[in-house]
């Protein structure tokens, strides 16, 4: 197998970064921006221009305005159709396999600059209840993290254990990685895991098992990500109740409708099969996870969720934190603007409701918290103005009242959701956390122009999050 990779090397590291690129152009990152999307910007920028120079600063308003609201919108009306009660699905129970009869499975484990975590992660890989001859695990090294490959090499793996180095280039990400690794997997069920996760004991087996009682149509299974440091400080709680929404509310109620979602970044379960015939990870885009759901579903196929979860390190400190989601929302620009290249292709092939979903859960994210502080500024500079005497005319009033309006749904929703993930947590109270997620959503909204202006300046550039800094003791269980 090294002799394999010694010799074959730039031609699988060119399959690894360039191979969705050449096979599906049109559903890479690799190009940031079609010539029929370049043409748009143009357009765009250029009525921008002209409104700047020449329109009333009422129009202007009025029209920044109405895109927060019809963003705003969107989402709270994506989470209110994910807080109703699920529709009757058909039951089907897990199989319960024996060792003989459950796959091979790949488990793909990206490291990068994690000697931290190193041994919390070869822990809960070891505590994992698979059949040891079944389990195909890859350890994935950067070749320029001389580091982790010290740290690395210098263990005593079992034999089931391979570590892959991929060469150096351009783009440096975790997909580019996990699609050299992919080239060496021999499992026909994958999965993966970060450095820090530690999933639960059951969950292959549960994936495996849910595999066999399911249509072939269905292609992925998302296991939940919980945090083991939830109550650290503020931001892990908000970080806690936004994954709490995500992971226990809005998925699990878009799977039951067969509705298409943007994948966890890890413990998403894989028929490898599938996932080499769609082209596998976009090394190109931030957020591969979310862009491979999305594919997935205009493949044809479906995800579902399964009742596991695997535990996370929540980002106890700002900047970090604010790196990390910068990534995340020029991902989302990236994977809206990839999907927006054939619109009717992407129509037909989505339908209507799994449109709006992508739509919603891409730009209408990122949108949402790059124009909070329009928003807000829209309905505060009218007190501010009324509070100096001066009359408030009727676009101020109009405007402030539909602001007011939208800001309350979207709060009254985001708690609700909020609320439920959390009880299906098992945490209730957290009334100053839920009180104080508008200070939350305005550090979205920096992480959001962060996210754009990285994707002007350097769109597959990796923001690495940096792990291990919890003062919380890791439990390998909850």
């Amino acid at each position: 197998l090294n002799a394999a990779r010694e010799a074959l090397g730039s031609k699988l590291l060119k399959k690894a970064t360039l191979g969705l690129a050449r096979a599906f152009p049109q559903r890479s990152a690799a190009r940031r921006l079609s010539s029929g999307q370049e043409a748009a910007a143009l357009l765009l920028l250029a009525a921008a221009t002209a409104a700047v120079a020449f329109a009333p600063s009422g129009i202007i308003l009025v029209v920044l305005n109405s895109l927060a609201g019809l963003f705003f919108l969107a989402v709270v009306a994506l989470r209110i159709l994910c807080l109703m009660p699920l529709p009757p699905g058909p039951k089907r129970a897990a199989s319960k396999l024996t060792g003989d009869e459950l796959p091979v499975y790949s488990v793909l484990v990206p490291l990068f600059r994690e000697t931290s975590v190193l041994g919390q992660l070869l822990e809960g890989l070891a505590d994992l209840d698979y059949p040891p001859e079944k389990l195909d695990i890859k350890l994935i090294l950067e070749e320029s993290d001389i580091l982790m490959q010290r740290a690395v090499f210098g263990l005593r793996l079992p034999s089931n254990y391979d570590v892959i180095v991929v060469p150096s280039g351009a783009p440096q990400t975790k997909p580019r990685a996990l699609n050299y690794a992919l080239q060496f997997a021999s499992g026909s069920l994958l999965t993966i895991f970060d450095a820090e996760d530690i999933p639960e004991p059951s969950q292959l087996r549960l994936a495996a098992e849910t595999f066999v009682a399911l249509p072939p149509d269905v292609a992925c299974l998302q296991a939940a990500l919980v945090f083991f440091n939830p109550a650290e400080n503020w931001l892990t709680r908000q970080f806690t109740v936004e994954y709490a929404s995500l992971f226990r509310v809005l998925q699990p109620a878009l799977a039951a409708h067969g509705l298409p979602f943007p994948l966890g970044g890890t413990s998403n379960h894989f028929r490898i099969s599938i996932l080499r015939q769609i082209g596998a990870w976009d090394p190109f885009n931030v957020t591969e996870d979310a862009d491979l759901g999305l594919r997935l579903a205009r493949a044809g196929y479906q995800t579902g969720t399964i009742s596991s979860h695997t535990l996370e390190e929540a980002n106890t400190q700002l900047l970090n934190w604010l790196r990390q989601r910068a990534r995340w929302m020029k991902g989302f620009l990236q994977t809206w603007l990839v999907h927006s290249r054939s619109p009717m292709d992407f129509l037909h092939e989505m339908g209507p409701a799994g449109a709006w979903v992508t739509q919603t859960m891409t730009i209408g994210i990122f949108g949402s918290a790059l124009l909070h502080p329009v928003f807000l500024a829209a309905l505060i500079v009218p007190l501010l103005d009324w509070s100096n005497a001066r009359p408030l005319g009727m676009l101020d009033v109009v405007l402030a009242g539909l602001n007011l309006a939208v800001f309350v749904a979207g709060y009254g929703v985001s708690i609700l959701a909020g609320l439920t993930g959390l009880r299906r947590l098992g945490i209730r109270g957290w009334t100053f956390t839920l009180a104080t997620l508008p200070a939350y959503w305005l550090l979205m909204s920096a992480a959001a122009w962060l996210g754009l202006w990285q994707f002007i300046t350097a769109p597959s550039h990796w923001n690495k999050t940096q792990h291990g800094l919890t003062r919380v003791k890791r439990r390998l269980s909850q």
